[in-house]
């Protein structure tokens, strides 16, 4: 309606005390909100009424992030952010006043790996997440820890598994990535939230404005790069590359697995903003897109099987890392040292020294001791020489294991297998029939007086 820009221009003189409007024009590509540009004596001026409640709801969400970013973070930031001039009634709701941005505008395929404007992308996000987390804290925006955006991600997974519309090799793969415990092992940082190419605004190949801080909170720093997948992934690994030269930004390879998985969510988001609002076009385009990411290779499923990042650790990133190595003190001298190392060759680990078992059996001299101790006796031979013990020398008699052959043999049999196994010697078994003497008869042994 050609009413619509003057409306929008009497509404900004109500917001803006003193304004004095040169000029107006309607901005079109503004969808949810009706929008226009008021022309002053010195600088151009952005009003905008929201036609939904979603929209009121986006509007007061960047209304809050503005407000955070004051003074001191815009000093940070190598790029202009909008200022809220003021606002007023309109109708139900309300209208908005503030500073215009303008400039190039470009979509995320139109970059290729060696466009001159990924530089300064990487240095814009890098500034954004370099801002200090009290922006969040002191400014009323959602503070969200690493597992709060694990079960985030979760909680949309499984809305979206709900549908029954996911394709079961895509829904593998996002479930593998929340149950991977190690992605989600970052430091929250502050994050743009809602960062594409459309909010971006380019003067000579320089990020010269970012719009749309209605997500702007302490976040994932993986869901400002996961737009960047748009242009291929040749052109968010450049991208990476040097953002990590800006910022600490640690493990990149989680960073961009993360930034992958952000990358398909978004089009479970759009699945399930078409099953809410039963538009049976938009779920149609969502399965379409869905099917798709079966039949390539994805982002995310190279980057789950990836083993190690593609980008090697920076010098300083390097450097850092040694500095965060701690000192083992032992307390020893070097000399003492090399001391124990040696004993520890020699004794704990070298084997050269050690002399093996033998599994010979033992000579027959020896054999013929062990029998003559497990006899108790004073020897065979020897024995008759010397005038021994009576019956050392008699072929029929004598003491087990001496002149008997039968008891050297079970003598020499036992202490051999006692050698060989490392265990002493059995006794050999005793024949009554080659006692010495006769058994004692009950009768004669001597009685108590007692009994």
């Amino acid at each position: 309606m050609a009413s619509i820009p003057f409306t929008l221009a009497a509404l900004a003189t109500s917001a803006v005390p003193g304004l004095v409007v040169f000029g107006v024009r309607e901005l079109p590509d503004e969808e949810d909100f009706a929008a226009a540009v008021v022309v002053t004596e010195e600088d151009e001026l952005l009003v905008r009424v929201p036609r939904t409640q979603a929209a009121e709801v986006q509007q007061s969400a960047e209304l809050l992030g503005l407000a955070a970013l004051g003074e001191g973070p815009r000093s940070r930031l190598p790029f202009a952010v909008p200022r809220t001039l003021g606002m007023t009634r309109a109708g139900e709701t309300r209208a908005v006043v503030s500073s215009h941005l303008d400039g190039a505008r470009f979509e995320a395929g139109d970059l290729s790996e060696d466009a001159l404007l990924l530089d300064p992308l990487a240095t814009a996000i890098a500034a954004v997440h370099e801002l200090p987390v009290t922006v969040a804290q002191q400014g009323g925006l959602p503070v969200r820890t690493a597992q709060d955006l694990r079960l985030r991600a979760t909680r949309l997974i499984d809305r979206a598994a709900a549908s029954r519309l996911v394709p079961e090799t895509v829904l593998q793969r996002w479930e593998r990535a929340v149950e991977t415990a190690e992605l989600w092992d970052f430091a929250p940082v502050m994050v743009h939230g809602s960062l594409d190419a459309g909010q971006l605004r380019v003067d000579e190949d320089r990020i010269s404005a970012v719009l749309g801080w209605s997500e702007l909170s302490l976040g994932d720093p993986a869901a400002d790069l996961s737009w960047l997948l748009g242009a291929g992934s040749e052109v968010l690994e450049v991208v990476l590359s040097r953002y990590a030269r800006r910022r600490n930004a640690g493990r990149l390879d989680h960073l961009r697995t993360r930034a992958a998985l952000y990358h398909e969510l978004e089009v479970a988001r759009w699945l399930l903003h078409g099953t809410d609002a039963h538009e049976q076009d938009v779920i149609d385009d969502a399965v379409a897109m869905l099917d798709r990411m079966v039949n390539v290779a994805s982002p995310l499923g190279r980057a789950l099987t990836a083993d190690v990042a593609h980008i090697p650790l920076g010098e300083e990133q390097v450097s850092a890392l040694l500095d965060e190595t701690p000192e083992v003190v032992d307390h020893l001298s070097d000399t003492a040292a090399f001391e124990a190392l040696d004993e520890d060759r020699m004794f704990g680990v070298d084997t050269d020294f050690v002399e093996p078992l033998s599994e010979e059996p033992a000579p027959e001299g020896g054999e013929r001791t062990a029998a003559g101790a497990a006899s108790g006796s004073g020897g065979s031979g020897e024995s008759e020489d010397a005038g021994g013990p009576a019956g050392s020398g008699s072929p029929s008699g004598g003491p087990a294991g001496s002149g008997s052959p039968k008891g050297a043999e079970a003598a020499r049999s036992g202490a051999g297998a006692g050698a060989r196994d490392g265990r002493d010697p059995e006794p050999a078994e005793h024949d009554p029939s080659e006692q010495l003497t006769a058994p004692l008869d009950d009768e004669v042994l001597p009685r108590s007086e007692g009994r």
